[in-house]
């Protein structure tokens, strides 16, 4: 039957179990899958990127992954790293409650994050940290990204497609014995071949439930392809710059920036170090988003 979503807000109200006859997409991303049993927020989503009637369907609610205690708890440590942050708190206010928003939103909307989060954190607390620090930088460099080049606009479904993907980032590294990467990044290390094969065997993890939880393809674009560098000197198959998506590329160099602040790499330097560092491999990383990390960070000396 189709509905207004005023309508289908009343119906949720009263309980019932609704979802979509199909996948909503917008701008060639999954907004809504067909498979999800709609929610509030959902609905707030839809209504603000639609103004037709909406199809709908009775439907029964699936298994959880994980249950609402354990991602809450998920939401509210990854929040408390947000705030306890520096490069986090000294930005301007209405970044800070932007990054902190797509946050919140994340974990009621998908359970994976959550499922995949208490995986990595019972493998390594290290890389659950290294995932979050990730996360949170690569969201502070697409905010300034989006307004310079979005008339600026902020498009909050790739702000969240680039919080899921960078939460994942590393996944891959579940499926590789500890000894091969437990240490410093050390980038002499980093040509053996089981570290190299990271981005794949992440992708592949998400690809195998794929059909399950319709991963949005950007989410899984910048699982594999975090590592690539525009120059092609990345892996795992050296794409260049046109093959990269610009998710992927800020993701990729917000890990590298990470490592290099928990000094996960040869080098113990200052911001100002790490920042020559970067404009010594300029060739490798995006201009406009290295500009805007060098400048978004400045504050951390």
């Amino acid at each position: 039957m189709e509905v207004t979503t005023d309508e289908l807000r009343m119906l949720i109200k009263e309980g019932k179990k609704l979802g979509l006859t199909e996948d909503f997409f917008f701008k060639g991303m999954l907004l809504v899958s067909k498979a999800k049993v709609l929610t509030q927020k959902d609905v707030d989503r839809l209504d603000n990127m639609t103004n037709r009637k909406i199809d709908i369907k009775m439907t029964e609610e699936t298994d959880s992954l994980v249950s609402p205690k354990v991602k809450k708890a998920m939401n509210h440590e990854i929040l408390n790293h947000l705030k306890n942050h520096i490069y986090y708190n000294k930005l301007k206010d209405d970044k800070r409650d932007e990054v902190g928003r797509i946050i919140d939103n994340l974990f009621p909307h998908s359970d994976y994050p959550s499922y995949a989060l208490q995986h990595i954190y019972g493998f390594s607390k290290k890389l659950y940290t290294h995932s979050i620090h990730v996360a949170i930088i690569a969201l502070i460099i697409d905010l300034t990204w989006q307004k310079e080049h979005n008339n600026g606009l902020i498009d909050s479904m790739r702000l969240e497609n680039i919080l899921f993907g960078a939460l994942l980032h590393d996944v891959g590294y579940l499926t590789i014995d500890k000894k091969y990467w437990a240490g410093k990044r050390m980038d002499k290390d980093f040509q053996d071949p089981n570290l190299r094969s990271h981005p794949s065997r992440g992708y592949e993890l998400l690809i195998r439930d794929q059909g399950k939880h319709c991963f949005n393809p950007e989410v899984l674009n910048i699982v594999h392809h975090h590592e690539e560098r525009v120059d092609q000197s990345g892996f795992p198959t050296g794409l260049s710059e046109t093959k990269i998506g610009s998710s992927s590329q800020i993701v990729g160099l917000a890990n590298e920036f990470e490592h290099l602040l928990n000094n996960e790499l040869t080098y113990s330097v200052s911001y100002l170090e790490m920042c020559r560092y970067f404009m010594s491999r300029k060739s490798a990383y995006n201009k406009n988003c290295l500009d805007i990390l060098c400048e978004e960070f400045k504050g951390l000396d």
